[in-house]
């Protein structure tokens, strides 16, 4: 009887003394493909089957063989040459190897893989390269197959899919009347049957040693059935599409080129001599693109009385930038078309969805997207975007380093705005409408969980909430923002002060308040703050507007401008009778003169505003004034007035459940009386505030917290534990850039170091406290000069109160 395979793996098994359940296990497949192939079902496995099998059974050489020729289809040959028509060694390798330079990592990989022993020893080696258009694809496998050639010699076999192109995709048919003709089959020869010729294929490379390079795959199907079975040859695929479902000792991921090897392909293609000063921009503009860097190379060449500076020029409007790049034969426009004519043109509705998609997301200046922007955008659910974000994904449309965040490589940006402003002028409009909208009522949801009784509340266009996300929490909508900052700043900059968005994107602004306040970066926020200002906006909007950049101003250090934004937002909730805003503005003044040391001009503003505070019945915005005479109290070293005062306002601030104004209270309550000469009362008091700021993620609340236990270990002479809360403070205060509070918490540190000898470190933080209160709060400054001169021990008199 003639052995078959089933047969022989039996008896492999069995001798090996496994059931067929723990050989599926080892072998990391199904017990009921084992099951198929023992009992004969399963006749032909493919070779990655056989490749498991070998390595859990660990078949000796002879069994391995063995196992091989009974896979194969058709009958067993002892040789090549044992039967059918002479084989011809084919050289199909294209002529493009002289431009190819750089990409040494991945090089070094395709060769191990095409070269490793298995490839050899008789196993089908299969790898991949994918990339997006015009990234060097079918240059590395060109370069990687040249590099291999001695391991196949049998021949070097190659054909272009058309999977992306001009045309129609290859079908597995013609790809194997090709191959086969290739390797010296007759044209009549050929199977006019797919089943039969991909047998015909599978028993001709076998045990033959050639490399089949198959170029610009469209996806897996046009190609699963081309790979040898079980031959020693290998196949070489490229596709701008993922094939990472094909089963292939080795995938790579093609990127735009490093930009040490850009420099070097664009050297190589326009000469050094006339890239000048110009070579690292252009290789930016050109987003380190293989093609892209070609054809810049080639501008220059075809205009030699332009220099690259003036290319550099023309490459930074955005909206021509596609125009240069394209010379004769050489055009990224026109290669990025082809993935996206793909899709238009394809029988599938996703394909056409994730085109119409590709289209809108050219609108948007968001620096990247996820599901939930780009349903707002297309108004369809998450999921569906979703699902065409990773379609555009695999055809490299798109990137996503990071799961659920897709954006644009530059030049793939340029091309999907050509294609938005396509777009009919009704759906652009609309669509940016929503995408706007979206923005805007997650900026608002998330300051209602973080602060919901603030007054910026009573901005006439307060939106819904949003459909999604979804917030159970403000930590929740904090993060969310953190994601998504880089968005909002982008959006606002490209819509501000435009005319058809302006009270909208400055709703977004203000909304923003709380997520700023809260992470401390008002240095992003104030540029966004100065860019709706010049808008059509509404009056209140205006006078909000201007408070928000004097808060921004007063963080930055940058008093003066700030008490003049004060003055101005003040003037104009005046004009328009609107008392909170005053109140507001008044009391955020007042605490800016304190900064400043004008102590008598911030009394009565801080009394007007909690007359008016008293007079509105808002307990809050009272206790937020009461917080300001406590610091103005402070300052003067009157300790019982500021305990009262920081008392009143923890009382009225937790009767209006604001727990963060109350925790922040309830430190300059027990500063007072640190001060006052009861240091360890306070401690319990700070550590107990000092928890709930970091619980409500008040980062600022936070830092001032910890400097204040850091001044009250110093007057118990503490000095370690002192360090140890200044420094925490000071990691905030660095991370928010909050020059003020950096000042004051080096002043403190300076300090404490000098009481445990550390002179030099003490003298640094010092001095830089003194250089920024020369230049903000000279009266301060006298403070910590007089502690530099003691540290330095050029006098021993104490410091002034």
């Amino acid at each position: 009887m003639e052995q078959t395979f089933a047969a022989a793996l039996r008896t492999v098994r069995q001798s090996r003394g496994l059931s067929q359940e723990a050989l599926a296990e080892r072998a990391g497949l199904s017990g009921q493909a084992i099951g198929l192939l023992e009992r004969g079902v399963r006749k032909y496995p493919h070779l990655t089957t056989l490749d498991k099998l070998h390595l859990a059974l660990d078949l000796s050489p002879d069994e391995r063989a063995l196992l091989k020729r009974l896979a194969a289809r058709g009958t067993p040959r002892t040789s090549p040459e044992a039967a059918g028509p002479a084989w011809t060694v084919a050289d199909q390798l294209p002529t493009t190897r002289a431009a190819f330079t750089g990409r040494t990592e991945p090089l070094e990989q395709l060769k191990q893989a095409l070269t490793a022993g298995e490839a050899q020893a008789g196993a089908t080696v299969v790898v991949t390269v994918r990339g997006m258009a015009g990234v060097g694809k079918t240059a590395l496998a060109v370069e990687a197959a040249e590099a291999c050639r001695a391991t196949y010699p049998d021949g070097i076999l190659s054909v272009n899919l058309r999977g992306f192109g001009s045309g129609t995709p290859l079908t597995g048919l013609q790809v194997i009347g090709q191959l086969l003709r290739a390797t010296g089959v007759p044209a009549d020869a050929v199977p006019a049957d797919q089943a039969a010729a991909i047998a015909a294929l599978r028993t001709r490379l076998a045990n033959r040693r050639a490399l089949v390079v198959l170029d610009n795959a469209r996806d897996v199907a046009q190609v699963a059935d081309l790979i040898p079975s079980t031959s020693g040859s290998a196949v070489l695929i490229t596709s701008r599409n993922t094939l990472t479902t094909l089963p292939a000792r080795l995938h790579i991921q093609l990127e735009p080129m490093p930009s040490t090897e850009s420099l070097q392909l664009l050297t190589q293609s326009a000469g050094s001599e006339c890239l000048g000063d110009s070579a690292d921009r252009i290789a930016e503009l050109c987003g380190h693109l293989p093609l892209a860097l070609a054809v810049a190379g080639a501008w220059l060449l075809r205009h030699p009385d332009t220099s690259a500076a003036e290319l550099v020029r023309r490459l930074e409007d955005q909206t021509r930038r596609l125009d240069l790049l394209g010379v004769d034969d050489l055009d990224v426009r026109a290669s990025l078309a082809l993935s996206v004519d793909q899709l238009t043109s394809s029988p599938r509705s996703r394909d056409h969805d994730a085109a119409q998609l590709f289209a809108f997301l050219g609108l948007t200046a968001a620096e990247d997207f996820t599901p939930e922007s780009t349903a707002a955008l297309l108004a369809t659910t998450p999921p569906k975007t979703g699902d065409l974000l990773e379609h555009l994904t695999d055809l490299h449309l798109l990137e996503s380093p990071t799961p659920g965040r897709y954006h644009f490589h530059d030049l793939v940006r340029a091309y999907a705005q050509e294609l938005a402003q396509q777009l009919p002028a009704e759906a652009r409009t609309t669509a940016i409408d929503r995408l706007l909208t979206f923005y805007l009522a997650v900026a608002w949801r998330s300051a209602e969980l973080t602060d919901p009784q603030a007054a910026r509340a009573a901005w006439s266009g307060r939106p819904q909430a949003p459909e999604f996300p979804l917030f159970e929490s403000p930590d929740e909508s904090l993060a969310w923002l953190d994601a998504e900052l880089a968005n909002y700043l982008a959006i606002i900059d490209s819509t501000a002060s435009r005319g058809a968005h302006d009270e909208v994107v400055a709703g977004m602004v203000i909304g923003l308040y709380s997520y700023f306040v809260s992470r401390g970066n008002l240095a992003d926020w104030l540029p966004a703050i100065e860019s709706v200002l010049g808008g059509r906006i509404d009056r209140w909007t205006f006078a909000q507007l201007h408070a928000d950049a004097a808060i921004a101003l007063a963080e930055l250090a940058r008093y003066d401008e700030s008490a003049l934004r004060f003055g101005r937002a003040h003037e104009a909730f005046e004009a328009i009778g609107n008392l909170r805003g005053v109140s507001l503005t008044a009391n955020n003044k007042a605490r800016l003169l304190i900064r400043m040391g004008r102590h008598a001009e911030a009394v009565p503003l801080a009394e007007q505003a909690l007359e008016i505070n008293t007079q509105l019945g808002d307990s809050r915005a009272a206790g937020s004034s009461y917080g300001t005479l406590a610091e103005i109290h402070i300052e003067l070293g009157d300790w019982t007035a500021a305990e009262e005062a920081a008392a009143a306002g923890v009382e009225l601030s937790t009767a209006a459940g604001s727990r963060g104004l109350a925790a922040n209270l309830r430190i300059d309550r027990t500063w007072a009386r640190a001060r006052s000469g009861r240091p360890e009362a306070a401690i319990a008091d700070l550590a107990q505030s000092l928890a709930e700021l970091q619980e409500l993620g008040l980062r600022k609340y936070v830092c001032d917290a910890h400097w204040v236990l850091g001044m009250t270990y110093l007057q118990l002479n503490d000095f370690e534990s002192g360090i140890k809360h200044a420094e925490s403070a000071l990691e905030i205060a660095l991370d928010v850039t909050d020059r003020r509070r950096e000042a004051q918490i080096r002043l403190l540190l300076g300090e404490l170091l000098a009481e445990l000898g550390d002179r030099d470190e003490a003298v640094a933080n010092i001095e830089f406290a003194l250089t920024f209160y020369r230049q903000h709060h000279p009266g301060k400054a006298s403070t910590a000069e007089a502690l530099l001169r003691k540290v330095r021990n050029e006098t021993d008199y104490s410091l002034p109160a």
